[in-house]
């Protein structure tokens, strides 16, 4: 009967399909119809980088290499030691020998080859074929990604039986050889993302050649520094893990990477997509993120005692931090295209908050601005607030603060009307922009010190006017106390009326950015949207099966 009952199906599968169980791909839930879906929806990206990666010679050379140089390093190890192996706490050393040949591949190898996968896209001209295909830049920057942090994980793969011997060693905890793992492997994938976002900023070939050489000698210096941590971190008597400042540490590292990580990552994925498309807004999401971590972290070092000093240096790197964003903000086209222009905001209160999100120089002036005058405001009210400034400290740094906000307006300004009058003869890449921006803000803060060391007969201290244009000079007097609050007062007045002026020129230009509207889609792009996600068929409303008739039905009777 059993016999009698398979032979139809027997019959029907055709041949050279022997020992395969038809049930298995007509049961839901089933392995084999789990792992087909998950086949189905992995990037393809993913499995084309993979594939390519794995059967490359680079690839098999290194792993090659990895597991020679780990046999190596045991038997010398083992050799060296000899029968004290058995009482000697050798661990720690033998770790960091497993340590260097595991960060080489990691920290060196796999981001460089991160870079070279997406730098080829351009060197063989398939990139445009990319961008014409039905795949998105997020899903190409995620495969060449998840390549990268899929090669990481067979280089640890290879070598961690190695770097659990050294526990059976003694002389390091699982502990340790916990954080150096992680620190290697987010090390690689951070690394492996900055090498993405050189390749996609970096279409020229002659720019290809520099690029690699500048990525190439960072990544041996980020492996230096991986290996100096590393040393720092086996020392047992500077480096607490039960005490809470570590993990505080801790926390603050893991969160500014994942943060930073996050914004370059949009960067990558911004310079990968259409021109014409929204590059801006995940990019500047990424940046006010951000800035919220860095203010927070800063606000409960303060709540915890950070010394005063330390609220003038965490505002000075945010300044850096928001003179370097502004610098590649401003440099953004002024006018939009009607595929940004289907996005913008309707609203009142939508247009009033969300266009400085939008693509754009004006509304990226703005928005670094607000951002630079918002970290400002909470430093200012911090130092007011702390006990502990006795004197005049906290008017010195309300002072200061004042001043650099006051400069940082005012040259990323100046440097946004050079860039608009520029554009009207020729054109500027986002590059040349940035370029231009740091070029006139270097010429102002440089030129007190040219002229002091060309000339004697000069006094520069005595150029009000000369002087009055270098926030290096200017600050670093302020705090050495070469000048004095009365003196400072007096330059904040000078220098804020500047950038106000220089401010409210750049707003009426943003003003007109901000004053496209939005425009509808066009008949073709929502046909198109509507054959490839069609709406959903009507469903009964009740228990009799009833339907809502469609409008084409309506239409007939």
């Amino acid at each position: 009967m059993s016999h009698a009952a398979a032979t139809p199906r027997a019959a029907g599968r055709p041949a050279g399909a022997r020992g395969v169980d038809d049930r298995g791909s007509q049961l839901p839930g089933t392995p084999a119809r789990l792992l087909e879906s998950l086949g189905d929806r992995v990037n393809p990206i993913l499995v084309k980088e993979t594939r390519q990666a794995l059967k490359s010679r680079q690839f098999v050379l290194w792993f090659v290499l990895l597991l020679v140089a780990s046999w190596v390093a045991t038997i010398a190890a083992v050799a060296v030691i000899g029968p004290s192996i058995y009482y000697v706490s050798a661990g720690g050393y033998l770790l960091k020998v497993y340590y260097v040949i595991l960060c080489v591949p990691l920290v060196v190898v796999t981001p460089f080859s991160a870079y070279r996968s997406l730098a080829a896209e351009h060197e063989e001209n398939t990139r445009d074929l990319i961008e014409v295909s039905t795949l998105t830049p997020r899903q190409v920057i995620n495969g060449k990604l998840g390549s990268a942090a899929l090669q990481t994980l067979i280089y640890g793969s290879a070598l961690a039986p190695c770097i659990a011997f050294t526990y059976l060693l003694r002389g390091v905890s699982l502990l340790q050889i916990g954080v150096l793992l992680a620190g290697a492997v987010l090390a690689s994938v951070g690394l492996s993302a900055v090498g993405l976002l050189v390749a996609a900023g970096t279409r020229q070939k002659y720019a290809q050649v520099v690029m690699s050489v500048a990525l190439a000698g960072g990544l041996f210096m980020a492996l230096w520094a991986m290996l100096a941590w590393a040393w720092e971190l086996l020392r047992y008597d500077t480096l607490d893990f039960r005490g809470p400042v570590y993990w505080a540490v801790t926390a603050v590292v893991l969160s500014l990477y994942a943060t930073t990580l996050a914004l370059v990552y949009a960067a990558a994925v911004s310079l990968t997509t259409f021109s014409s498309a929204n590059r801006s807004t995940p990019l500047r999401l990424a940046l006010l993120a951000q800035q919220t971590v860095f203010v927070a972290w800063v606000a409960g070092g303060v709540a915890v005692g950070m010394p005063f000093s330390g609220l003038r240096g965490a505002f000075f790197v945010a300044a850096a931090y928001w003179f370097a964003a502004g610098a590649a903000l401003c440099g953004e086209q002024p006018t939009l295209s009607h595929r940004v222009r289907r996005s913008l905001p309707q609203s009142l209160l939508g247009r009033a908050l969300g266009s400085w999100l939008q693509p754009g120089g004006g509304s990226g002036y703005v928005f670094t601005v607000a951002n630079l005058a918002a970290v400002a405001v909470l430093t200012v009210l911090a130092g007011w607030l702390d006990p502990r400034a006795a004197g005049g400290a906290a008017t010195e740094l309300a002072v200061s603060v004042g001043l650099l906000v006051s400069y940082i307006v005012a040259y990323l300004g100046l440097g946004r009307l050079v860039v608009t009058a520029l554009r009207k003869v020729t054109e500027v890449s986002l590059l040349g922009c940035f370029l231009i921006q740091v070029l006139i803000a270097l010429a102002g803060s440089g030129l007190p010190y040219v002229v002091d060391t060309l000339t004697d007969r000069v006094r520069v201290e005595n150029l009000v006017w000369l002087n009055a244009m270098s926030p290096t000079w200017n600050l670093s007097a302020l705090e050495e106390g070469a000048i004095g609050l009365d003196r400072g007062l007096t330059l904040l007045v000078t220098v804020g009326a500047a950038a106000l002026a220089i401010g409210l020129v750049n707003l009426t230009l943003a003003g007109r950015e901000a004053r496209q509207l939005r425009v509808g889609k066009p008949r073709r792009v929502v046909q198109d949207e509507l054959e490839q996600q069609p709406p959903p068929e009507a469903a009964p409303t009740n228990p009799w099966g009833d339907r809502p008739r469609s409008a084409g039905e309506a239409a007939g009777q």
